[in-house]
């Protein structure tokens, strides 16, 4: 197990710098969309997107609802 556990932290080590550069290009993807509105690509545009995914949870009613909010809870430990 004591392997295992070195793996992942391994492979969770390497992920940390490319999810930290995705993280950072939608904020600034997120920032471009505010104050350049239409300046970004159809693709690129952040606020469209993220809109989009809360519009399919909740679309889902009270179960996307909730859906929405366990994932939020998670999303932020």
């Amino acid at each position: 197990m004591d392997s295992f556990s070195r793996a992942l932290g391994s492979v969770n080590g390497a992920c940390k710098p490319i999810i930290g550069l995705a993280l950072n290009l939608a904020v600034l993807f997120f920032v471009v969309s505010i104050v350049f509105p239409g300046a970004t690509p159809d693709g690129y545009n952040i606020v469209t997107n993220v809109t989009g995914v809360v519009n399919h949870f909740i679309a889902g009613g009270l179960a996307g609802l909730v859906t929405l909010m366990v994932f939020m809870a998670l999303w932020r430990d």
